[in-house]
């Protein structure tokens, strides 16, 4: 029993040193913090920008499958995909030695039959005088005259033939229709061709179509020459411009859309046709009650604003709308004289005192 008695002394002074807390301490920990000091700026009502959000797809301002004239073997292709090509330059060449051989042959004919014109026309010259003074029969001189007549039409037919082998010549060269860049490549040499095959695609990329399409509601606010900026996903952090420049003249019954087209510029190249593009076109100002854009607190997709009521910090949620400058818009949760904390810190929390 000694043993148990010494052993509960140390027990009963740990106790005793667990003695609940004073109604001083209670107090400390429940004071509030000091207050922070903020500064306040009342909503006001001012014109903010509108814009309309669209989607669309870029295009080529001029697009095309170059389809050849003429039908023949494939004997040079000196393009490949992603060349740069000027109007004028060789898309391919076809083999041309028939064709070489056809202008030959209507170069001769047609020599042939001026020399004939020429002597028809001779005899006409030399015949005329006879012809006024009877030296000759009427019969006779209409003959020659007839004569001249056909040797005209056969000189005509021949320039004719002789211009169509030049045609047939040139076709075998396959050229490309404007400058711009190869998208793909068709025909391969040792290929054979007919006519309207297309042998290369042809896209032209200095500037671009942005084909938009707008909401039926909103075919109204749309008009030439208005601004559009967006963006593309190769290049998030990018935006780019362009301008209306055509104007659909009817609304797709489908979709209950109007397609317009914007022009845009695209000097570097890293825009490429086909590419999605999400954009926002610049409408007429209106009115909005509007804050500082430093006196917005974000978490994820909650906006929130500090206002001060009975001295204390009053959290909010709002909705937000456009920027303009350091401004940016209350569309719902705030009206127009109701202020707000500028630039909170993170010490600024509901319920926190404060001092103006």
């Amino acid at each position: 029993m000694k043993h148990v008695f010494f052993l509960m002394i140390p027990m009963a002074v740990a106790l005793s040193g667990c003695s609940p807390p004073t109604p001083e301490s209670n107090s400390n920990a429940m004071a509030d913090p000091p207050p922070i000091a903020v500064v306040m700026r009342a909503a006001v009502l001012q014109p903010m920008p509108r814009y309309l959000r669209v989607t669309g797809e870029l295009k080529g301002e001029q697009q095309s499958q170059v389809a050849a004239d003429a039908a023949g073997k494939v004997v040079e292709a000196p393009v490949e995909r992603g060349s740069v090509v000027k109007k004028g330059d060789l898309l391919i060449k076809l083999d041309e030695r028939n064709a070489v051989l056809s202008l030959q042959e209507a170069v001769a004919t047609l020599e042939s039959v001026k020399l004939k014109l020429d002597w028809q026309r001779s005899e006409m010259t030399r015949n005329e005088p006879l012809a006024k003074t009877k030296a000759i029969a009427e019969s006779d001189f209409q003959k020659i005259k007839l004569e001249l007549s056909a040797a005209e039409a056969d000189y005509a037919a021949s320039v004719a033939r002789g211009d169509m082998a030049k045609k047939a010549l040139a076709d075998t060269s396959i050229l490309a229709p404007f400058s711009g860049t190869v998208a793909d490549r068709l025909s391969n040499v040792g290929e054979y061709v007919s006519a309207n095959t297309p042998v290369a695609s042809l896209v032209a990329t200095g500037k671009l179509r942005l084909t938009l399409n707008v909401p039926e509601t909103a075919v109204g606010s749309i008009s030439e020459g208005q601004d559009v900026v967006f963006k593309v996903p190769a290049h998030p952090d990018a935006e780019f411009r362009g301008r209306i420049k055509f104007i659909g003249a009817a609304v797709r019954v489908a979709s209950r859309d109007l397609q317009v087209e914007a022009e845009v510029t695209n000097a570097d190249g890293r825009l490429k046709p086909g590419m999605f593009a999400e954009g926002r076109v610049a409408l007429a100002e209106a009115e909005g009650v509007a804050v500082p854009a430093s006196s917005i607190r974000t978490d994820g997709n909650t906006f929130k604003v500090f206002l001060v009521e009975d001295g204390r910090v009053a959290e909010r949620l709002v909705a937000v709308g456009e920027t303009k400058g350091d401004e940016i818009e209350i569309r719902r949760g705030l009206t127009k004289g109701e202020a707000v904390i500028v630039a909170p810190t993170a010490e600024a929390v509901d319920g926190r005192k404060v001092k103006l």
